[in-house]
């Protein structure tokens, strides 16, 4: 899932993401270089729409206590794996949410 998408269900969604690929991003996405993170490696963040940047390329992660990725991140590296939740205000109360989608893998 792309992270846009999830931004226009949900405003405030906790997320397990996955870096994408390099080869599967435009060359400007990790400047030339591979991802910061391995993307066999899944990660748990919170995806807060209001923490997007000005522009709308980049969203600013590891500001709730569970992120596990921190800084401003382009908005194309990272894939949706599944969404556990929407945050609360209070930045510490995860209402749960199903999902409907089923992401299937490839192998090969």
């Amino acid at each position: 899932m792309n992270v846009r998408d999830v931004l226009k269900q949900h405003e405030r969604a906790v997320a397990i993401v996955r870096y994408r690929p390099a080869e599967t991003v435009d060359h400007s996405v990790y400047a030339g270089c591979p991802p910061p993170q391995n993307p066999a490696v899944y990660l748990q963040i919170a995806l807060i729409a209001a923490k997007v940047s000005p522009s709308g390329k980049l969203i600013r992660l590891g500001e709730t206590r569970a992120d596990e990725i921190m800084g401003w991140t382009n908005l194309d590296a990272i894939e949706v794996i599944e969404i556990i939740g929407e945050l609360s205000l209070d930045e510490k109360t995860v209402t749960p949410v199903k999902s409907a989608e089923i992401v299937n893998f490839e192998v090969g």
